[in-house]
């Protein structure tokens, strides 16, 4: 198992390098002169001049790239924002417990509420059951996370007074700052859960083995949940990782909305103020979590298919054997 970890935390290494090579190639050729846009239009040739060999825009692309990876990889160290001098990875460390709270809850409320949706759509096949949740995960995908938002922000904040409409809480208490972005960011992933769920479970209830649990007087429910979800689970899972990395996407819309500081609000801020540093950065992380992510549901894979972990034995056992 240790084997099989170690070559998935190879396989991030060329992945974690290609984003940061296409991130800092399309941030140095992006229109506009970042010493005018941090010195402003009133500013003479001189200050310009001085301002881009203080950035080391007057090397070469190369030389700029390879320094840059230097710092971000051996030194750990993103620079510092363009605009108010502060030091990137210490606001990217504050912001993204928040942006990945967001995306863990969303994920749970989806996956939550879509496995159990899937299964009833797919155990009541052209049934009203099935008709129902096929016409809400339809509804799901067609809406817009933002319009969404809006719409609840306007119901549960602004209509009934439930919850808050924006800003962030701590502790438990917290947690309540998190429902509505939440919703409004699951609506997409909820609904092609559900769809996926009910197609993977459709192939399996119908196989040989089912018949034969229910033929040996095993209860329903336990021929669904312990025999049919659990050799149905791993398109689904695989759609939980693709999820995240979407969710983690889409979370940064959703924080704009609802004001919430997390990486989200970072980069977009730092997109219109063209403070490259910060995207640059911002994006390195988050591809590091998607990657990151990409390896749990890897390593729940092994957990779910006992298949996937017998390959990996079976060949460790054999180069045991040569030996």
């Amino acid at each position: 198992m240790l084997r099989y970890i170690g070559k998935r935390l190879l396989w991030m290494i060329p992945i974690v390098l290609g984003v940061t090579i296409l991130v800092f190639t399309m941030m140095t050729f992006c229109p506009g002169d970042p010493a005018e846009i941090i010195l402003g239009t009133t500013a003479t040739e001189a200050d310009l001049v001085a301002k881009r060999v203080e950035l080391g825009l007057d090397k070469p692309f190369v030389v700029r790239l390879a320094t840059y990876m230097s710092d971000v990889f051996i030194h750990f160290d993103f620079g510092k924002s363009w605009i108010t001098n502060v030091d990137i990875i210490s606001t990217i460390m504050d912001r993204m417990p928040r942006t990945l709270t967001l995306t863990i809850v969303t994920l749970v409320v989806a996956f939550g509420l879509g496995i159990p949706l899937g299964i009833m759509a797919a155990t009541h096949q052209n049934r009203w059951q099935d008709h129902v949740s096929m016409v809400l995960a339809l509804i799901g995908v067609a809406i817009p996370n933002f319009w969404l938002a809006l719409l609840l922000v306007l119901l549960f904040s602004v209509k009934l007074g439930w919850l808050p409409a924006m800003g962030i809480g701590t502790g438990i208490a917290g947690l309540k700052y998190y429902v509505l972005p939440a919703i409004a960011n699951c609506a997409g992933a909820l609904a092609n859960c559900a769809r996926q769920t009910r197609s993977s479970m459709l192939d399996v209830i119908r196989a040989d083995y089912i018949t034969t649990a229910r033929s040996k007087g095993v209860p329903e429910n336990a021929v669904i949940v312990k025999h049919a979800l659990k050799n149905a689970l791993i398109p689904i899972i695989t759609m939980m990782g693709t999820s995240f990395g979407r969710l983690l996407g889409g979370a940064m819309i959703i924080e704009t909305i609802f004001t919430i500081p997390g990486m989200g609000t970072y980069i977009i801020g730092a997109v219109n103020n063209r403070d490259y540093p910060i995207v640059q950065g911002g994006t390195i992380i988050l591809a590091i979590s998607f990657s990151l992510m990409m390896l749990l549901i890897d390593l729940l894979y092994a957990a779910v298919d006992p298949r996937i972990k017998a390959q990996y034995s079976s060949a460790k056992k054999g180069k045991k054997v040569k030996k």
